[in-house]
């Protein structure tokens, strides 16, 4: 072999191994920065949820009451679920959201369909449709017989299955069906869940994970004022 082959095999061998390591050299960068964008990112503070009130960082109880919300579909109970108006929720239990970044005036701690108001202003008036608001804002949607389902709630439609082809939406209070022209109006503030033991509309105590308990007493769910919608014939 020649000198300038050898010259020449030597210089395509030198450009070949510095290709090599260009090219490693732009993976490591790559993967370094996605590297550093996934933490930045992860690092980031959670943005909590567009929700329709003040989201607060702490649970205000000079209005504080707990109606029971219970949804069936033809004879099949929805689950309402846990942490609803709560950003970030923190579960210190099994289904049971403690804490979180903050708390709307109406959200749920527990899959028991218990929905807690709790607001600084006595005189606030809640209602239904509020609730279903900011269950949109929180889960945008809902699982049915395993297809999502829109969170709405009017006299014509629940979670998106609509009045119509012998199929009716109802609500009831305490056995008694309304006779409302719009169900979401109801204000929540008269059916706190220990009102109709006590007597009156005193609040119950923190209920997170447990009966509602007022006055030395217990009042275990089923008791006090309940609210169920029906879809079905």
């Amino acid at each position: 072999m020649s000198q300038t082959q050898s010259r020449k095999q030597k210089i395509l061998g030198d450009v070949k191994r510095k290709r090599r390591q260009r090219a490693i050299i732009s993976i490591s960068v790559v993967v370094v920065l996605i590297g550093i964008i996934v933490t930045a990112v992860a690092l980031l503070p959670h943005t909590p949820p567009q929700f329709k009130f003040d989201c607060l960082g702490f649970e205000p109880t000079t209005l504080h009451v707990h109606p029971w919300l219970r949804i069936n579909v033809n004879g099949q109970g929805v689950v309402i679920p846990a942490a609803v108006g709560i950003a970030n929720p923190v579960f210190n239990s099994p289904g049971v959201a403690t804490g979180g970044s903050c708390f709307e005036p109406l959200h749920t701690h527990d899959a028991s369909g218990i929905i807690h108001i709790e607001a600084s202003d006595v005189n606030s008036q809640y209602n239904l449709g509020d609730f279903f608001s900011i269950w949109d804002e929180t889960f945008h949607s809902v699982i049915l017989n395993g297809a999502p389902h829109p969170i709405v709630f009017n006299n014509t439609d629940i979670l998106g299955l609509t009045a119509g082809s012998g199929n009716r939406v109802t609500m009831s209070i305490d056995g008694t069906n309304s006779t409302s022209a719009n169900y979401a109006s109801l204000v929540l503030k008269m059916y706190d869940y220990c009102s109709t033991s006590n007597g009156s509309v005193s609040p119950c105590s923190p209920t997170a994970g447990g009966d509602p308990y007022y006055g030395g007493q217990s009042y275990p769910y089923g008791t006090g004022h309940t609210i169920v919608i029906n879809y079905g014939p």
